[in-house]
């Protein structure tokens, strides 16, 4: 039997940001479940114990199979390119980076940059051609991330250049039309408006020297029409080095690779210090005395 979708739509509330950082403030998990219990979608347990993973595993398996909302695609790209395709060592992997006047669901940073707009068989797509013409400024490939039912009006209304994944009912991702190299057309001053003012002072240091000493109204205008003036490739090339740097960092990989599955995109998505990073693992080990009601 299907679970209510106001009941699944409290469920999915797990797998959100705020959850997440609550998690870090808090050594106990009913802040987080109470809802669910008062909900009746959890239920209090006795005579066993149950991690807190094993709960989030539990929700993500019956939204999975009932509701799969935004994150749910978001996640499995990250278990299936990351931890799959690639290493959490070598690739970088962003949620929800602004790229011009669009905010990019998934863009990952290896050998080259890949970005991964989702559209569920829940979402509007009413922004979407406009959004992957910003993508296209600045990544080399651009994919849309969708139902089946979807794909035949995006194959015919997006840029050829866009490829389309499908997420089918029993979780599997398949590429129905493969990106296209988008490399050469790269805009050098979209991609700088995507860079941090660390990332881009030690671009524009090692292609044309010290930066000089400006107030920070002024500098960043300066960097960047210097940056606007470097090759497509270059610009490129710095864009992939800056995106893999931000998540390969050898903490980082480290508390990614010790969450439970289910929580991996929230962990990257979410900032959060050293001691609240270690603070959320505790918790995920400890008995949660609590079990999914469904």
């Amino acid at each position: 039997m299907i679970p209510p979708l106001d009941t699944l739509r409290l469920l999915a509330s797990l797998f959100t940001r705020p959850t997440f950082a609550a998690l870090a403030r808090t050594d106990d998990c009913r802040a987080v479940l109470g809802p669910l219990l008062k909900a009746g979608i959890v239920r209090k347990q006795t005579g066993f114990q149950t991690p807190l993973s094993a709960v989030f595993e539990e929700a993500s398996t019956y939204l999975s199979k009932y509701y799969r909302n935004e994150y749910i695609y978001k996640n499995d790209l990250a278990s299936r390119i990351i931890f799959g395709r690639h290493s959490p060592r070598t690739a970088g992997f962003q949620v929800e980076l602004p790229i011009g006047r669009s905010i990019i669901d998934v863009a990952v940073a290896n050998g080259t940059t890949t970005a991964y707009e989702i559209k569920t068989e829940f979402d509007s797509a009413k922004r979407l051609k406009s959004q992957t013409v910003d993508y296209l400024k600045v990544f080399d490939r651009v994919f849309v991330v969708t139902h089946p039912a979807h794909v035949a009006r995006f194959e015919s209304e997006l840029d050829c250049r866009v490829g389309l994944i499908l997420l089918g009912a029993t979780g599997k991702m398949t590429t129905y039309r493969d990106a296209q190299s988008n490399r050469g057309n790269i805009i050098p001053a979209a991609v700088f408006r995507c860079l941090r003012q660390t990332e881009y002072l030690s671009a524009i240091n090692d292609l044309f020297g010290a930066v000089p000493q400006l107030s920070n109204g002024l500098i960043g205008s300066h960097c960047e029409s210097l940056f606007a003036t470097i090759p497509a490739g270059i610009a490129h090339e710095i864009f992939v080095k800056s995106l893999r740097a931000r998540t390969t960092d050898g903490n980082t990989v480290q508390f990614i690779a010790s969450l439970p599955p289910s929580l991996r995109a929230l962990g990257y998505a979410t900032p959060l210090s050293g001691r609240q990073r270690n603070d959320v693992l505790s918790l995920l080990k400890s008995d949660s005395g609590f079990s999914i009601a469904l």
